[in-house]
C-alpha cells in the first residue's frame, strides 16, 4: 500500500499491517482514499471506512461520489443494516463502507481485508477500535489517514469541510477559510514564533473590558515550508523495522506530531505557538444594510478609523448607556486587512463586550410594554460633537460580494453583539451548521433579521421578530431550538425530568407545520443520540389528541402542533397525569402569529392567557419564541411581551416598526392636478430648519420634474435621486438646511437622512414592497430614546391606484386604525364601475351579503339580472319571524329553517328532521332505490348521503376528474364535493318540494378585514355558546326581524332567542367587528343598476 505520491510508513502490529498516510491537504487526502479504493477488486476485498461522527461519514460519502467512488454509509438507526451486512459479507454487495465507532460492533464475525481509518480518533479510542477489528473473521490491512491539516484534538480529519470559527488548531496548523481544499505547507517548530507573511483570522473567545490586557493578540505565522515526499524516520519507515506493539504506535504518533510541530500531551495535542483573533470591525446602525465596495484611496486612514472605533469600544464597554443602532461598513478583503496592518506595522487587538462587562438594564425597567424597550444610539461619523460614540461590537470578517438592500430595526435590554453568518455563532454546533449548509443555509451571509437573532436566541433568550413572507424569521430560532432541544432530551433521564417535551412548536396549519417537521427532522437528523427517545411528535388531528397526551407521558424532544389542539392537549394535563414539565420545556415557538390571530383569534388568546399558567418564563428558564408579519393590537402583543422579559425584537417590515413605534400614517385622495397646491399647502408656514421634510417620488425623472416645479413656487428644495447627492444630504441634515429633501425610491435604502418630522409620499412606489421601505426614513427617529419624534406620513393617493389602495386600507384595518371609509368607497365604485367579469354565470358572494365588493381580485360577476332580484315566493319579506337554526356558518349568517311552514317532526342521529326529511330518509335507505346520477349538470336537483343521512341537493359544478360540487337544500346551505358515482338520482315527486333551508344575515355587520372572513373560533363561540344544542335545548325557537329579502338571503337587524337574548350584543361583547350603517343605500344601488335579464 506504499504510495510515493503521499507521504506514509508501514509497521506491523500483533500480524495486522498498519500504514500511515500523510496527504498534504484535505482534497488530496480524499484522492488518495477514493485510489486506494479503486485500486482494490472490489468481488474480493471487503473494505470499511471509520469515521468518528455521523456528520463526517456523511461529508466522506460526498466527497467520495464526487470522485466516482460508490459506497454505503450505514446508520445505527438503519432498520436494514443487518441485512446490508450479510448480503456485503457474502459479496452481493461489493461496496465500501462507511460507519462510524458506535458501529463497528455489528462487524464481529465478518471479513474486513481493508479498515481505512478516515478520521485520527483519540489513542483510547484508536484502541478500542482495533479491539474491535480484531473480531472480524481475518486480520484487515490498516490505512489510517493523517495530515497538517488535522483540526480535533485526536489527529486527522480529513472530512471536516471548513475550519469554524472558533475550533482552535490542537494537532495541525488550520487553514484560513479560503485556503480549505489546497496543500497545506508544513511548519517547524523552531519556526512558529517568527512573525511575517501569512495572518490568521479566526474567532476569539469573548473578553469582558477588564480583560484587555489578556486578550488574545494576532500572531504572523511563517510561510509553511514543503517536507520532502517520504521524508520520515528510517528507524520507522524501514521495512526491516520489527514488529511493534501498541505501545510502539505511541511513539509513531509522536514522531508525526514532532514533525508538524506540535506538542503531544496526553490524549489532548495544543497548538501553543499560534492564536488566532478576529479582525475588529465597528457596527453603527441595527438597521443592517450592504454597501458597495469601493477602493480605499488611503488604507492608513482607514485602518486607523478601524482601531479608533475599537479602542471606543474597549474605553466604553463599561458605560451603562445603552446603544443600539449602528451600520454595517463595507468588508474588506483578508489580502486589504493584511496590507494594512504591514503599513502600520502593529497589531490589531480588540474585545467582544460580552454581559458582565455592560451593566444590564433590566432592573431599571419593570414594564414589558413597547415603551419600556431601550433604544440605543447610532454612532454616526456625520453627527454633531454632543453625540457620544458607541462601543464598537465585533463582526465578523466578510468576504462576500453578493450585495442585498434592506433594513432591520432592533429592540433590546442588551447590548447586542450581531453575527455576519451562522459560522459567526459559537454556540450552535458544527453539525446543526452543517445540516444548515445542505439545507442551502449558513454557507453564504445571514440576512439581516437573522444577524441579530442568532446570537440573542443562542444565548438563552427570547425574541419577537416581524417581517415579510419568506424574509427567514423561522430560521432566525429554528436552529438553536432543534439543538437545544436535543441536548435536553439526551440529558433528561439523568435530571429527572420524566415526562412531556423540551420544546414546543405551534403553527398555523397543517400544511405549514409539514415543513417545519422536514426541517426539523433534517436538523436533528445530523445530531447523535446517546439515549433513544422521540425527537418530535407531531398532533395535526383532534382524533389523535389522546394517543398523543400518551405519547408525552415519555420524554419527548419537540411537540410540533397548532393552537387549537395544544389548547385541547392542555386539557388532558393534569397534577395526577402530567404530561408538561415546566422545568423540561425550554423553548415555545409560536410560528406566524399573524394567521393564528387573523383564523383563530379568540384560541389564540385563550393560549396566550394559557401559557404562563402552565409554564415558568424567564431567565434560564422556557423562552418565547415568536414570529410574524404584522405587528397585532395591545390585547395580544402585551400578553406576548410579557411573558418576555428578555425579549429582542426585530423588525424586517420598516413599515410594521413604524406603526409599532408610533408614527401617524395618514392619507389624502388627490387628483394629478391638485397634488402640488396641497404639497405646498403642508410645507409653508413651518420652520424647515427645525421641522424636517422629506418627500419621496418613484425615480430620479419625478424628483427633476418636482423639484423644478417647486422652485417656480418659490419653495427651496434639496434633490437626491443618486449616491452622488449623499453629501449634500449630510450637509442638509448637520447644518439643519431649511430646505424640503426630495429623494428618490432608489435611494432611500442608503440615505441617511437624520430625523424626520414630515414623511410625504408624492407618488406610490412601483412596489407595494419599495413603498414600505420607504418609511425607513424614520429609524433615525428612533434610535434616540430621549426622542419623541415618532413621525408623521402623508400618502397621496388616487382613485385610479386600486391596487395599492386596497393594500393601504388592508394595513389600516389589520392594525385597527381608523377605517379608510374613503378608500373603501373608492374601492367599492371601481369594482362596480369596471365590470370585466360582467358575463360570468356566477354572482360575487360578496355583493349578496354586503352590497359591495372589496376583494383584492375577484372573478365573480358585479352585475344582478333583474331575475336575480327577487327571492324565492316562500321567503318572508317583511315581520317577524320564527325559526330553528340548522346550521350557523359564521356569527352573522345562518342557514334556518321557519318553524311555522317546517316543524320538526323526529330527530334522527341527534337532528331535527321535517316530514320532508323523514320521507327522502327511509326511500334511500333501500339499495334498489338508490340510483347513480347518469349526467349530473348544474342545477340539477339530486340526493347525496352527508353525515349518515340523505339529503337532497343541488348541483352546482361538475369538475374534470369526475367530482361533482353540490349544495345542501334542506339541513344546511354548505357546498360539498362528492363523487360523481356518490351522487343519485331525486325522484319527481322529491323534486317539487320547496327548499327548506333558509340563509338569514345580520344586515351590515362584516368582520374587520378586507376579505371579511371571520375567524373559525368566533363562529364556534357562536354556535356553541349562542346557539347552543344541548340535550334540552336542541329544540329552540329563536326570532328575528326581517329588514327585506334579495335574492336569496333574507336580512335582518338582529336575533333573539327564547330568554331575549340578542346576537348582536353577544357579538359585540366579545369579537372585534364593523356595523355599516349605510348597507341599505348600498343595496338600492345595486338594485338601480341592475342589468337586464
Amino acid at each position: 500500500m506504499k504510495n510515493l505520491e503521499v507521504p506514509s510508513f508501514t509497521v506491523e502490529s500483533r500480524g495486522t499491517t498498519f500504514t500511515y498516510a500523510s496527504p498534504r491537504s484535505g482534497a488530496a487526502s480524499m484522492d488518495f482514499v477514493a485510489d486506494t479504493i479503486r485500486a482494490k477488486d472490489p468481488s474480493t476485498s471487503r473494505i470499511v471506512l471509520i469515521c468518528q461522527q455521523n456528520s463526517e461519514a456523511d461529508h466522506l460519502k460526498s466527497e467520495l461520489g464526487i470522485r466516482n467512488v460508490n459506497t454505503i454509509r450505514l446508520a445505527a438507526d438503519d432498520p436494514m443494516v443487518h441485512q446490508v451486512l450479510l448480503l456485503w459479507s457474502k459479496g452481493y454487495i461489493q461496496q465500501a463502507l462507511i460507519l462510524c465507532d458506535g458501529m463497528l460492533n455489528f462487524l464481529e464475525g465478518i471479513e474486513v481485508n481493508l479498515g481505512i481509518h478516515a478520521t485520527l480518533p483519540p489513542l483510547k479510542t484508536f484502541e478500542e477500535r482495533l479491539e474491535m477489528l480484531s473480531k472480524s473473521e481475518t486480520k484487515a490491512e490498516m490505512l489510517v489517514i493523517t495530515g497538517p491539516n488535522e483540526e480535533n484534538n485526536s489527529g486527522g480529519n480529513i472530512n471536516k469541510p471548513e475550519p469554524e470559527i472558533g475550533d482552535f488548531p490542537q494537532n495541525g496548523v488550520n487553514q484560513n477559510p479560503k485556503m480549505v481544499g489546497q496543500p497545506v505547507k508544513e511548519m517547524t517548530a523552531e519556526k512558529a514564533q517568527n512573525i511575517e507573511d501569512i495572518y490568521f483570522k479566526r474567532g476569539s473567545p469573548v473578553k469582558s473590558s477588564t480583560d484587555s490586557q489578556d486578550c488574545i493578540k494576532p500572531v504572523r505565522v511563517p510561510e509553511l515550508q514543503k517536507t520532502e515526499k517520504g521524508a520520515i524516520p528510517k528507524a520507522i519507515g524501514s521495512p526491516t523495522s520489527p514488529s511493534i506493539t501498541i505501545e510502539n504506535h505511541k511513539h509513531a504518533f509522536e514522531v508525526f506530531w514532532k514533525q508538524f510541530g506540535l506538542k503531544q500531551n496526553s490524549e489532548n495535542s495544543e497548538l501553543s505557538s499560534v492564536s488566532f483573533e478576529t479582525i475588529p470591525t465597528p457596527l453603527n446602525l441595527f438597521e443592517l444594510e450592504d454597501q458597495e465596495d469601493t477602493p480605499s484611496s488611503d488604507v492608513e486612514d482607514i485602518l486607523e478609523e478601524v482601531l479608533n472605533r475599537s479602542l471606543q469600544g474597549s474605553t466604553n464597554s463599561d458605560s451603562s448607556t445603552p446603544i443600539l443602532f449602528g451600520s454595517v461598513p463595507t468588508p474588506q478583503s483578508s489580502l486589504e486587512i493584511e496590507q494594512l496592518t504591514e503599513k502600520l506595522g502593529q497589531e490589531c487587538t480588540s474585545q467582544m463586550p460580552g454581559d458582565s462587562s455592560v451593566e444590564d438594564p433590566i432592573d431599571l425597567y419593570t414594564s414589558t410594554s413597547p415603551e419600556s424597550f431601550q433604544s440605543f444610539e447610532e454612532y454616526d461619523p456625520g453627527a454633531s460633537p454632543k453625540d457620544d460614540p458607541p462601543p464598537a461590537a465585533v463582526f465578523p470578517h466578510a468576504l462576500e460580494t453578493t450585495r442585498y438592500h434592506f433594513g432591520v430595526l432592533a429592540w433590546s435590554r442588551h447590548v447586542l453583539i450581531p453575527c455576519y453568518s451562522l459560522s459567526g455563532v459559537s454556540n450552535i454546533s458544527t453539525p446543526i451548521r452543517r445540516a444548515m449548509e445542505q439545507l442551502g443555509l449558513g454557507t453564504e451571509r445571514a440576512r439581516g433579521i437573522q444577524r441579530f437573532a442568532w446570537p440573542h436566541v443562542s444565548s438563552g433568550k427570547s425574541l419577537m421578530v416581524v417581517g415579510n413572507m419568506q424574509s427567514g424569521k423561522t430560521w432566525c430560532y429554528l436552529p438553536t431550538l432543534c439543538q437545544r432541544s436535543h441536548e435536553i432530551l439526551q440529558r433528561r433521564p439523568a435530571d429527572g425530568y420524566a415526562y412531556g417535551p423540551a420544546s414546543i412548536f405551534v403553527c398555523p396549519n397543517q400544511l405549514q407545520g409539514n415543513q417545519i417537521e422536514r426541517w426539523v427532522s433534517q436538523l436533528l437528523g445530523s445530531l447523535e443520540d446517546d439515549v433513544y427517545m422521540e425527537r418530535v411528535v407531531t398532533l395535526w388531528e383532534k382524533g389523535s389528541v389522546a394517543y398523543t397526551a400518551c405519547r408525552l407521558y415519555q420524554p419527548v424532544g419537540i411537540l410540533l402542533t397548532t393552537v387549537d389542539l395544544l389548547l385541547q392537549l392542555m386539557t388532558h394535563h393534569s397534577k395526577r397525569n402530567p404530561i408538561f414539565d415546566a422545568r423540561a420545556v425550554k423553548y415555545i415557538a409560536l410560528d406566524n402569529l399573524n394567521d393564528m390571530v387573523r383564523l383563530l383569534p379568540v384560541t389564540t388568546t385563550k393560549l396566550l392567557k394559557r401559557l404562563p399558567e402552565l409554564f415558568d418564563f424567564g431567565q434560564g428558564k422556557c423562552q418565547l419564541l415568536v414570529s410574524g408579519r404584522t405587528w397585532h393590537d395591545d390585547q395580544v402583543m402585551d400578553r406576548v411581551l410579557s411573558l418576555m422579559p428578555d425579549a429582542l425584537v426585530l423588525f424586517e417590515d420598516p413599515l410594521e416598526a413604524s406603526f409599532y413605534m408610533g408614527a401617524k400614517l395618514e392619507h389624502k385622495v388627490l387628483p394629478e392636478t391638485q397634488k402640488l397646491g396641497h404639497l405646498v399647502g403642508l410645507i409653508r408656514g413651518r420652520n424647515l430648519a427645525e421641522e424636517r421634510i422629506a418627500v419621496v417620488c418613484p425615480n430620479q425623472v419625478e424628483v427633476l420634474r418636482l423639484s423644478h416645479l417647486l422652485a417656480e413656487m418659490d419653495v427651496k428644495a434639496q434633490a437626491c435621486f443618486s449616491e452622488a447627492g449623499f453629501s449634500m444630504v449630510a450637509k442638509w441634515r448637520d447644518e439643519s438646511r431649511a430646505l424640503v429633501l426630495l429623494v428618490s425610491d432608489d435611494v432611500v435604502p442608503k440615505l441617511r437622512c437624520g430625523r424626520i418630522d414630515l414623511l410625504i409620499h408624492y407618488s406610490w412606489a412601483s412596489s407595494w414592497m419599495r413603498f414600505k421601505l420607504r418609511f425607513a426614513l424614520f429609524y433615525d427617529n428612533y434610535k434616540r430614546f430621549y426622542s419623541k419624534v415618532s413621525g408623521q406620513s402623508v400618502v397621496f393617493v388616487q382613485e385610479t391606484d386600486v391596487d395599492n389602495n386596497w393594500l393601504l386600507a388592508d394595513f389600516a384595518l389589520k392594525h385597527l386604525l381608523p377605517r379608510p371609509t374613503v378608500l373603501l368607497d373608492i374601492l367599492a365604485h371601481r369594482r362596480l364601475a369596471d365590470q370585466p367579469n360582467s358575463q360570468m354565470p356566477k354572482l360575487c358572494r360578496q355583493l349578496i351579503a354586503y352590497g359591495d365588493c372589496l376583494r383584492y381580485r375577484c372573478r365573480y360577476r358585479h352585475v344582478m339580472r333583474r331575475e336575480e332580484l327577487l327571492p324565492p315566493k316562500h321567503f318572508p319579506t317583511k315581520g317577524m319571524i320564527q325559526f330553528t337554526v340548522v346550521t350557523c356558518a359564521s356569527p352573522a349568517n345562518l342557514a334556518v329553517r321557519l318553524s311555522d311552514q317546517f316543524p320538526t317532526k323526529s330527530y334522527f342521529l341527534g337532528f331535527a328532521m321535517t316530514q320532508l326529511g323523514e320521507q327522502v330518509q327511509r326511500h334511500y335507505e333501500v339499495d334498489a332505490h338508490r340510483r347513480q346520477h347518469p349526467n349530473p349538470k348544474p342545477g340539477d336537483k339530486a340526493v347525496v348521503k352527508n353525515l349518515k343521512r340523505y339529503e337532497r341537493v343541488v348541483i352546482v359544478d361538475v369538475e374534470k376528474n369526475d367530482k361533482v360540487v353540490v349544495r345542501l337544500l334542506d339541513s344546511s346551505l354548505e357546498i360539498l364535493t362528492y363523487n360523481a358515482s356518490k351522487v343519485y338520482i331525486c325522484e319527481e315527486i322529491f323534486k317539487l318540494q320547496t327548499d327548506e333551508a333558509m340563509e338569514i344575515r345580520i344586515l351590515g355587520m362584516e368582520p374587520g378585514n378586507l376579505e371579511r372572513i371571520w375567524g373559525e373560533d368566533e363562529r364556534q363561540v357562536v354556535r356553541t355558546q349562542f346557539f347552543s344544542r344541548l340535550q334540552n335545548r336542541r329544540g329552540r325557537h329563536f326570532t328575528a326581524y326581517v329588514q327585506f329579502a334579495i335574492h336569496d338571503t333574507i336580512f335582518v337587524d338582529n336575533v333573539y332567542d327564547d330568554e331575549g337574548n340578542d346576537l348582536v350584543r353577544f357579538i359585540t361583547d366579545r369579537f372585534i367587528f364593523y356595523q355599516e350603517n349605510d348597507c341599505l343605500s348600498k343595496f338600492n344601488k345595486l338594485t338601480q343598476a341592475t342589468g337586464p335579464c
